[in-house]
């Protein structure tokens, strides 16, 4: 880009580019909805092309921001993003300019998968990528757009995992990380690297996260605390498909020991809240916390034992990591309250 010196010259470049036959000019006067749908045929086309290993859209991202969230300029003197330029331009240039930038942007946010306002993009009426907002997921099944779906749908996956790895959601955010495809007998990667089709991607994406949404509300619906929902599921060592009576009374139990016997008791004198390894934390306080953890480990041999069939919980299965990680952070203080939840 060093040659260009001028904000005239750069559009040009732009415009020949990644433009060309496509009635850049015309759209620029589009106002509305027909704007938008005209910026998502582009960005649908430039996510969709590639040349090399990445999409156009990408390469016309970098032309103006870097890879990271926000809007960070890629050249600081970066003439089509200076306001002094941009005086330099005809009215006509600055309209078309500035539909550049709204499509580049939103190649960047989908392309790099950042949060993004689906409100703007879609014209939805929520901005919420979460998998209840019900006219995201009508907009993302139906449209026509099936590259932009694909990447949204990505988006909220790792939204999802963002959240519930925040609130040590541990099954649930396992279980989008590593989702499988069974029908297509592979892991659902990021967009550009699926042999998946683009409305089955979606799809899958939706469902396991409709599934754990689902999952929760019948948790509400049963009145039981967020705690006791994540030990169900802890024990299961995935989300099931339902609530468990003899798995609830196991998590129920289990629930009663930790409030009385480990919630808040690792953090005896010398505890630092800060240090999240236990090899940074004083002798006396590691010694408690073996103790404390000894004890739930025999608490969860029995529950099991009382409550599961033979089997369900050994020591090396996934289902023990997650209680034994849940107990730590119960001793360290960390526990949900009755009404909060993910």
């Amino acid at each position: 880009m060093t040659h260009i010196k001028t904000a005239r010259e750069m559009l040009a470049k732009i415009e020949n580019d990644y433009f060309k036959g496509a009635g850049l000019a015309e759209g620029s006067r589009l106002e509305g909805d027909e704007r938008r749908a005209f910026s998502l045929a582009q960005v649908e086309r430039l996510l969709t092309l590639k040349h090399g290993p990445s999409p156009l859209g990408m390469y016309l991202s970098d032309m103006f921001w870097t890879a990271d969230e926000g809007r960070i300029q890629m050249e600081p003197q970066n003439p089509l993003l200076s306001l002094k330029e941009q005086q330099t331009l005809t009215d006509e240039e600055m309209r078309r300019l500035r539909l550049i930038l709204e499509i580049a942007g939103l190649c960047h946010d989908l392309g790099l998968h950042f949060l993004f306002d689906v409100k703007e993009a879609f014209g939805i009426r929520k901005n919420d990528l979460w998998v209840s907002n019900k006219q995201l997921v009508e907009w993302l099944t139906t449209t026509e757009y099936e590259r932009i779906a694909m990447h949204t749908a990505y988006i909220m996956k790792k939204h999802a995992i963002e959240v519930y790895e925040s609130g040590h959601y541990m099954p649930a955010q396992d279980e989008l990380a590593e989702l499988f495809s069974t029908e297509h007998h592979e892991l659902v990667r990021q967009p550009d690297n699926t042999a998946i089709p683009p409305r089955d991607y979606v799809r899958i994406i939706l469902d396991a996260l409709l599934r754990i949404e689902r999952h929760w509300q019948r948790g509400r619906r049963l009145k039981l605390s967020p705690e006791v929902v994540m030990l169900h599921d802890e024990i299961y060592g995935v989300i099931p498909r339902q609530f468990d009576k003899g798995v609830v009374e196991a998590a129920q139990a289990l629930f009663n020991y930790m409030d009385a016997e480990v919630y808040g008791r690792m953090q005896i004198e010398g505890y630092d809240p800060d240090s999240s390894l236990w090899s940074q934390q004083p002798e006396p306080v590691r010694r408690v916390a073996k103790e404390i953890l000894g004890r739930f480990a025999e608490k969860v041999r029995e529950v099991c034992s009382q409550y599961l069939a033979e089997g369900w919980v050994t020591d090396d299965s996934v289902a023990f990591s997650y209680l034994m990680a849940h107990a730590e952070r119960c001793g360290r203080g960390w526990w949900r309250k009755e009404d909060d939840a993910l």
